[in-house]
């Protein structure tokens, strides 16, 4: 129905005994038409499509699946939303709104959106190339993690992509490891491990990456990630992007912990500070509101929970300190402070740095202009913090809708209000 293969399907399990009469995948054909007829609680309805629906809702699936994250859509676009299937009405105590939670619809509509030339890869683009330069901050997580997911879709050597600080001798062995992106599931007591790669149409889950709002439920991915590769943890855990490299020599798991930087410059001590978020032992250090956490003592509950969920996600390496995590810095177009990495790379994990000409040489011209591009842009002030990626643009009214009854028009059909 999507196009998609479960990461789990081999092709050598036995064809379905039963028959599926008129089975076919989703159709989103109308949303390049002009009009096209519906049927509403039994009533034939003209649906005209306005010209900026296609993009728009290419940029909410294409958002949504590969961070998690769902845009505000309401109004005629919720409404739109409904019609094609990506979302569906459910009724709360008050009134109806639209979720959108069908995994189904939602990959069969990304296939329609690769089969018409919209790709995350374009998406991504287009994002960095905002004149909001706040707007471009945040989705530099989104492009660090796709370039990565890239580079590691194919086991690669360690070294070819992170630049290693000099520390403990027990890292060397590290560096030279080869690794790939996979993702995790919890199976009993045991995870489930799956090599990821980004440009196949295996997946474990609809959804490639989960954006989360609190320490709590941070928590929940690194207990289980419930086959998601990336997670975009709360602002008050401390790292921008989590994810798990499988060694290839082993099979165990070096989970990494990135914190991204857009700027032109920042103080040695906000890099001390910046370099400090991807470290277990400083997790939950700014104060916060979130239920089991508090402040920044060493003894946070949290703390402690989420320093076990990250030792116990999956079967870790021992060549990476006791939560078996390389701390990764990537900055752009500035340099780390070099002090501040020197020092960090004294404690108890690995310290790296990914700068991103490594990455221009494995990528297409696109994609490296577009790294090349970023210093030349106005970026974003350092002390800006993560937020909700922008609010959808052009999401003006759609066109009217008339109703046809036997081909007489009639008056205007009255709809629910929801939203999305």
């Amino acid at each position: 129905m999507t196009g998609f293969r479960p990461s789990d399907w081999h092709g050598d399990e036995p064809a379905l005994t039963a028959r599926l009469k008129d089975a076919h995948g989703f159709s989103f054909e109308s949303l390049s038409k002009s009009e096209h007829l519906i049927e509403f609680s039994g009533v034939i309805l003209i649906s005209i499509a306005g010209q900026d629906l296609l993009p728009i809702l290419a940029n909410f699936v294409l958002e949504y699946t590969f961070t998690g994250k769902i845009r505000g859509l309401t109004g005629p676009n919720g409404d739109a939303m409904v019609e094609y299937g990506v979302s569906r009405f459910k009724k709360s105590s008050t009134t109806f709104e639209a979720e959108t939670d069908e995994p189904l619809a939602i990959l069969g509509l990304v296939k329609y959106l690769e089969h018409n030339s919209v790709t995350l890869q374009g998406y991504l683009i287009a994002s960095l190339t905002t004149p909001d330069p706040s707007h471009r901050g945040v989705v530099f997580e989104a492009f660090g993690a796709y370039l990565l997911a890239l580079a590691f879709s194919v086991p690669t050597p360690l070294s070819q992509i992170f630049e290693f600080e000099s520390g403990k001798e027990v890292y060397a062995a590290l560096q030279d490891e080869l690794a790939e992106l996979v993702a995790l599931e919890k199976d009993g007591d045991k995870f489930k491990v799956t090599p990821f790669n980004i440009k196949d149409n295996f997946r474990s889950s609809h959804l490639y990456g989960r954006s989360l709002s609190s320490v709590p439920e941070t928590l929940g991915w690194l207990k289980n990630p419930r086959g998601s590769v990336f997670c975009f943890p709360a602002n008050t855990v401390g790292p921008d992007l989590i994810f798990v490299l499988r060694l290839v020599n082993d099979g165990t798991v070096l989970r990494v912990c990135f914190q991204f930087k857009h700027t032109k410059y920042l103080s040695p001590q906000a890099w001390e500070k910046a370099i400090s978020t991807t470290d277990p032992s400083h997790f939950v250090s700014r104060r916060t509101n979130d239920e089991n956490s508090s402040g920044s003592s060493g003894t946070s509950p949290m703390r402690k929970m989420l320093v076990k969920a990250i030792q116990n996600l999956g079967e870790g390496t021992k060549k990476a300190g006791p939560c078996g995590v390389l701390r990764v810095i990537i900055s752009h177009p500035s340099s780390p402070d070099s002090n501040a990495l020197k020092e960090a790379a004294k404690g108890d994990h690995p310290v790296a740095t990914v700068p991103l000409k490594h990455l221009e040489s494995e990528l297409d011209s696109d994609l490296s202009q577009t790294i090349l591009s970023l210093a030349d842009l106005s970026l974003q002030t350092p002390d800006l913090k993560r937020r909700n990626l922008d609010k959808l643009e052009g999401a003006g009214p759609k066109k009217p809708r008339r109703e046809v009854i036997g081909g007489v028009g009639g008056p205007p059909l009255r709809r629910p209000q929801w939203k999305l």
